[in-house]
């Protein structure tokens, strides 16, 4: 199993390798010295929304993160079930923190939704959105034309007023990384996570009726 393991490391790694000018060292490997820390960030693409006294108050909560997916790591899976991560190179925030703020943002975009993401409850809010984050990492396959990222996200929309829910639908994405190197890893996240709010954004605003105060 390890020698298994090893040889998935080595491929990956030898996949996902990043040069600089001609003549110096990879800037992300899995081990050795002298990695040179990148750093990436997801955002959704999308003007900032301003708030519409007639549109509901949604508060986001934090999403919880499914264990070992937490961090500033790109978490990557392994053909053998075994987790790992990308070595001198992470994420700019923790992945909570930048999946609310996507969510958030894309969501108050595409539904007119007014979403709240910090204050907590003392705030007066029509709905509680809850996210479950139950994949959200790069998936190796058998040879690197395989490889993808995996994302899936569930959510709670419940009603503040009578607790009750009114959806929980889980949104999942399965894309191809589009080119070797860090460079394609990174945008099939960006691509994954804009297709799932292309599917969350018409889904609450179909239900944004119900959160009204």
């Amino acid at each position: 199993m390890m020698k298994t393991l090893k040889q998935n490391l080595q491929r990956v790694a030898a996949s996902l390798l990043v040069f600089t000018v001609a003549g110096c060292g990879p800037l992300i490997s899995f081990g050795g010295d002298d990695l040179a820390g990148e750093t990436y960030s997801l955002r959704y693409s999308s003007e900032y929304t301003n708030y519409s006294p007639d549109a509901p108050i949604i508060y986001l909560s934090n999403p919880q993160m499914l264990e070992g997916l937490d961090g500033h790591s790109i978490a990557v899976m392994m053909p053998n079930g075994q987790r790992t991560v990308l070595d001198g190179v992470s994420w700019s925030t923790h992945i909570s923190d930048l999946i609310r703020d996507y969510v958030g943002h894309a969501i108050g975009s595409q539904a007119g939704v007014n979403m709240i993401a910090e204050g907590g409850l003392d705030i007066k809010a029509g709905c509680r959105l809850g996210v479950k984050v139950w994949s959200f990492e790069l998936a190796t396959g058998a040879s690197a034309a395989e490889d993808t990222v995996e994302i899936a996200l569930q959510f709670s929309l419940v009603r503040v007023k009578d607790s009750t829910l009114i959806s929980r639908p889980t949104f999942t994405q399965s894309v191809p990384v589009p080119s070797a190197g860090l460079g394609g890893v990174v945008e099939g996240f960006k691509t994954a996570m804009s297709a799932a709010a292309d599917e969350y954004g018409p889904w609450m605003r179909e239900r944004m009726s119900q959160c009204k105060g």
